[in-house]
């Protein structure tokens, strides 16, 4: 597998852009990666978004619903990207959650 924690397919392995990349040629949208930013780590699985859109929200390691300080409108239904660059600052922030905080 590409990465430690993901619910790909144990046969996602990446072993196709490493062929491109082996046989010299240039890999082209890289960035596309698939990311969803409710999985749990280490577990390999997911909560899926529609938890979120049946009322769910996600917290922080304050208990505070980090989400409308960075979409005030969509709150916990933000896009992906946005649910991911508000976990990745909560994060660095030091508002994680586990004993990696």
């Amino acid at each position: 597998r590409a990465w430690f924690s993901a619910t790909s397919a144990h046969a996602c392995t990446g072993d196709g852009t490493a062929m491109v990349s082996r046989a010299g040629l240039q890999n082209e949208d890289m960035e596309f990666v698939q990311f969803h930013p409710t999985g749990i780590y280490g577990a390999g699985c997911l909560i899926t978004e529609g938890c979120r859109g049946e009322g769910g929200y996600l917290l922080n390691s304050e208990g505070e619903r980090y989400m409308e300080r960075y979409a005030p409108n969509a709150k916990d239904l933000a896009s992906r990207d946005v649910v991911s660059r508000a976990s990745t600052i909560e994060i660095r922030e030091g508002r994680g959650v586990g004993d990696d905080k």
